[in-house]
């Protein structure tokens, strides 16, 4: 799993090169299949050039490098791209409540699956309760318009979680170390990081 924030500003590797090319701009989804298509390179030696990187031609993303065969997989942007970006724009609940700017999101770096989206406001969404995204806005259903941080997590991403091996420690607000690295991942430890507020965190070290 990996968020929007860790991966914006990652260079491109390309494996046959041994090069470098551009910085992540953005991060883009398909708004039919509701899940991450591609990322957006900004060019290094021109600022104003533009490449896109198709999720399936990454081979993996790193704290330091997305890295993919050859650079020449990043090709020009087309006018016919149909994605759309899902950073900073407003999701509105099905009850028609603005819910706030999308702040951030984690997904799936091999599927594109999103697993879940934080808005600005302090909510936090399910990526299943995501509706529709439509000319630049974001659309959820109206069950999940909480006013406050998720306390629990959907079945399918519990799933996901249990018998996966935590890869760093997972410290609380106060720096203490509650989940230890190497923790293979019960109901239980799900339960300490939603009471310890860490919930997100966990998620990104398995």
């Amino acid at each position: 799993m990996k968020s929007s924030s860790q991966v914006t500003g990652l260079p491109l590797m390309g494996v046959q090169e041994g090069m470098e090319f551009g910085t992540v701009q953005d991060i883009v989804i398909d708004p039919q299949t509701k899940k991450v298509q591609s990322l957006i390179l900004r060019g290094t030696k021109n600022e104003y050039e533009y490449r896109e990187l198709k999720l399936s031609d990454i081979i993996g993303i790193g704290k330091d490098y997305v890295i993919t065969q050859t650079i020449e997989n990043a090709v020009a942007m087309g006018l016919s791209n149909a994605g759309m970006a899902l950073l900073n724009i407003r999701c509105i609940a099905s009850s028609g409540d603005v819910l706030g700017n999308v702040k951030d999101f984690v997904f799936d770096e091999k599927t594109g699956v999103i697993q879940s989206i934080q808005l600005d406001s302090g909510v936090e969404i399910p990526g299943e309760s995501i509706m529709a995204l439509s000319n630049n806005l974001l659309f959820v259903t109206a069950a999940e318009q909480e006013t406050n941080a998720v306390s629990s997590l959907e079945k399918e991403q519990q799933e996901y979680m249990l018998g996966r091996v935590v890869k760093n420690d997972i410290r609380d607000q106060s720096g203490q170390v509650i989940i230890p690295k190497g923790t293979v991942v019960t109901a239980d430890v799900i339960r300490i990081a939603e009471a310890a507020g860490v919930i997100i965190d966990l998620t990104l070290e398995l």
